[in-house]
């Protein structure tokens, strides 16, 4: 589905660049702070859009990239889609308080590594970051759950 492993792994004992793209300011600053108490992630930033995505992750060259769904401007899974294409070696994860089957489809169609709810626990949404930066496709548990549901 065109998520298939890249040579592009995250070594040991470095720190995983994550680029935060949400329009809720109070959802980029907890994750920002809580990335700052973990040895292993490193900040890279955040946007309150999608609009000038593909241009930001080519410069910042974040590993992971946390997008939410419902934002203004650009169509997200159109966002996804030119990261996707021009920055391949950074993996976009959607993190969303949507979390239906639908949606899980058109990230996976699109390019994502993964999809995590924003209500799971943060301790399971880094576990997830470090997985998709380890090179696995992850599912939080309730977009797991939703996927077997339906």
């Amino acid at each position: 589905m065109g998520n298939e492993p890249v040579q592009v792994e995250v070594k040991p004992g470095s720190r995983i660049r994550v680029l935060c793209v949400d329009d809720n300011d109070l959802v980029s600053d907890a994750l920002r702070r809580k990335f700052a108490t973990e040895a292993d992630f490193m900040w890279c930033g955040s946007l309150p859009d999608a609009s000038d995505l593909a241009d930001f992750v080519a410069e910042r060259r974040p590993d992971v990239v946390l997008l939410d769904i419902d934002m203004p401007g650009i169509d997200t899974f159109d966002a996804l889609r030119g990261v996707t294409a021009r920055c391949p070696d950074s993996r976009v994860v959607m993190l969303s308080g949507h979390v239906r089957k639908d949606l899980i489809d058109r990230a996976v169609e699109a390019g994502a590594w993964g999809y995590l709810s924003k209500g799971e626990e943060t301790a399971d949404i880094l576990e997830a970051i470090r997985g998709v930066a380890a090179g696995r496709f992850m599912l939080s548990r309730e977009a797991a759950a939703e996927y077997k549901r339906r």
